[in-house]
């Protein structure tokens, strides 16, 4: 038995007992900051009313199917939906008349001809008006030359809570010759080809609707396999990595030969316009020889790169292999670090919704517009009735039309949209400025308490009988008595950064000019460059505020000096690790997204019954897929921070000792071995 001097035991077995709170400053910041957050959802909640964002409103500024008078009226009719921003409808204003109506329409009507056909009488039962008109005493000439009434309304549908005409009945508005020459055919047809994609997005949201219990199912089972997964890596890491290399290169070899079969049986692309296809269906499924074309080659591609992998990093590959195989040990010896991450992930789940909350509130904040609109359907009139009217043409509804009836004939004060306020702006900013923090300091927390408990572990000399008992619940503890300053820091960097990316998006969308974009997009790489740097950085920063209890920027200087005399052996041992780690959890997400292909396409027989076919089977596919790949990061996550934090003590192992009887090696007899290390 080596005898290892008490106080050098005292020094470096594991974190450090005497430390202090690091980073104050920070974490006072922090917390006002949070403070100055919770005002703000309180302040959103008491005077926004998210109704107005998330039902229409007619040209009064009233909710249909909401307000006390438009309980029964839960449809938005516009009376000229040409003169609509197209696909802008449901976020912009519409210099038309709105009305809330029972139900759409469902037939096609020109109000002048059904009158010359059935009658006045007739003609006005089926108009749509404004309220508040006396129909009986004006002709049909006369309600829809002072816009009292629709002069035609076309068989439409109800979208999000508008009546629209859709792709589903253009064919039906180009055969039908009672439309005539009043009504502006061809624009309509446009401003339907513009709307299709909501209409996939409302079928979407049906399917969904519907197979959400199936997809739950998918996202239990990839929980049970991943969890399965990190068990069976506690006894066999090596085998169940190399299992997983050998059913990567199978797939995508089978994948490749499945997509080019697919490929040569597919008929070739044909022209066909938006107005000529009969289903939406087509959008997706008109270029399906490409798709299958482009996938073989990504898959053939993706092949090569990891064959070619394994032959350049073969030792590499077998060092990675021996940290898993440390990390294994690691976790399954602080088993509750497997459920550790499920925590952290609930309350940034949590944060997301408190900021939607706040969002959805803030926004309806805002105040609505009503401008003047001239008989012509236009905005930019000129009106002297300057009492209810500003220089930008807003206007007050009723006062507009007991004062400006004379001064402006013909005009009425309408809904237009509903404007955002400047500091309403600002309360959107402060929102997501606290999205972006607290996500990314709910993940530092989780980092520097799992680094504090597998450090831990690996100071321990007789694994694992001298780990401390508890090292997780130890290390949140201590992580909350000293570091939370230290984690508002670094989580702050890496905020700021997001925050930049997201602010050049925003300018990079909205710019007219190229050379502005160009600039957005060079910047944009080379900040996101920078966060992934700092995000590296302060992982291992963290790794060593847990262990020394430093403060952020004495961590972070440690860390870099630690990186950069083994820079080598860490970037490429970091990522290779990492790829071997993503390998497992593609190997539980491919799986799962194979059978959920052959349950969605029904092509299982047995389940065929409980699933009804669906158009748009590709959208269950990819959420099955996306939610497994999430689920699977949770588990994974603490064998990835297991990883980091044992070869950053590694490193510090061999640069503090030696392997003699004095200063022996910690690290486990399989890395001495692969190292050619020994005591």
């Amino acid at each position: 038995m080596i005898e290892v001097d008490p106080e050098r035991e005292l020094i470096y077995r594991g974190p450090v007992k005497n430390r202090s709170c690091t980073d104050v400053v920070c974490l006072v910041i922090f917390i006002a900051f949070l403070v100055g957050w919770g005002i703000i959802g309180i302040y959103g909640f008491i005077l926004g009313d998210p109704q107005r964002l998330l039902y229409p409103t007619d040209s009064y500024g009233r909710i249909c199917g909401v307000d006390e008078k438009l309980k029964d009226k839960p449809y938005l009719f516009y009376f000229d939906l040409t003169q609509c921003a197209d696909s802008f409808l449901f976020t912009s204003g519409c210099p038309t008349p709105q009305v809330c109506v029972k139900t759409c329409p469902v037939e096609n009507f020109v109000a002048i001809d059904a009158a010359a056909e059935t009658g006045e009488a007739l003609t006005k039962i089926k108009m749509i008006c404004k309220e508040n008109v006396t129909v009986s005493e004006m002709s049909v000439k006369e309600l829809v030359d002072k816009g009292y009434c629709a002069s035609y309304y076309i068989h439409s549908e109800p979208l999000a809570g508008r009546c629209v005409p859709l792709l589903t009945n253009t064919s039906d508005i180009f055969s039908n010759s009672t439309l005539g020459p009043v009504v502006p055919i061809e624009k309509i047809v446009n401003v339907a080809s513009s709307l299709a994609h909501y209409l996939i997005l409302d079928r979407i949201f049906q399917e969904l609707s519907e197979t959400w219990w199936v997809i739950l199912i998918g996202l239990a089972i990839s929980m049970i396999m991943s969890f399965f997964w990190t068990v069976l890596m506690r006894f066999a890491a090596g085998l169940m990595i190399w299992l997983s290399i050998a059913f990567i290169l199978v797939l995508q070899g089978g994948g490749t030969w499945y997509c080019l079969k697919r490929y040569m049986e597919s008929p070739e692309a044909n022209n066909q316009t938006l107005a000529d296809n009969e289903s939406a269906t087509n959008l997706i499924t008109s270029n399906e020889r490409s798709i299958w074309h482009i996938t073989a080659i990504f898959l053939c591609i993706s092949m090569a790169f990891i064959i070619l992998m394994l032959i350049v990093l073969r030792n590499r590959i077998r060092m990675a292999i021996a940290l898993i195989n440390h990390a294994s040990n690691t976790v399954g010896d602080i088993l509750s670090t497997l459920l550790f991450p499920i925590f952290p992930w609930v309350f940034q789940v949590l944060v997301m919704g408190y900021f939607a909350a706040v969002a959805l509130y803030a926004a309806s904040i805002d105040k609505s517009n009503f401008r003047v609109v001239g008989p012509d359907n236009k905005t930019n009139i000129n009106c002297s009735c300057t009492s209810v009217i500003d220089s930008v043409g807003t206007c007050i509804p009723l006062g507009f039309e007991k004062i400006c009836d004379i001064q402006c004939p013909g005009s009425t004060c309408r809904f237009f949209d509903t404007g955002a306020d400047f500091y309403v702006t600002l309360l959107q900013i402060y929102n997501f400025l606290g999205l972006c923090w607290s996500i990314f300091f709910v993940s530092a927390l989780s980092e520097i308490v799992l680094a504090g408990a597998f450090a831990s572990w690996y100071w321990a000399f007789s694994k694992p009988h001298d780990v401390p008992a508890y090292p997780l619940a130890n290390s949140f503890f201590r992580t909350v008595s000293y570091h939370l300053g230290t984690v508002a820091l670094g989580s702050l960097i890496i905020s700021i950064l997001r925050s930049i990316r997201v602010l050049l998006e925003i300018l990079e969308s909205n710019a007219r000019e190229n050379s502005i974009n160009c600039c957005c997009c060079i910047i944009q790489f080379f900040v996101w460059i920078l966060e992934k740097i700092i995000r590296f950085i302060n992982r291992n920063a963290y790794v060593l505020c847990a262990i020394n209890g430093t403060g952020f920027c004495q961590s972070a200087s440690d860390a870099s000096s630690l990186i950069r005399r083994n820079v080598a052996d860490i970037v490429v041992l970091d990522k290779v690790t990492e790829f071997l780690l993503f390998l497992g959890r593609f190997v539980i997400v491919s799986t799962l997204g194979i059978v959920s292909f052959y349950v969605f396409t029904n092509k299982i027989p047995c389940v065929n019954e409980c699933i009804s076919p669906t158009d748009f089977f590709v959208v269950p596919i990819i959420s099955t897929v996306l939610g497994a790949y999430f689920i699977t990061g949770l588990f994974f996550s603490s064998y990835s921070m297991a990883v980091d934090t044992i070869f950053l003590c590694y490193l510090q192992d061999t640069e503090i000792n030696d392997g003699s009887a004095e200063k022996p090696f910690y690290m486990s007899q399989e890395l001495k071995e692969i190292l050619g290390k020994k005591n």
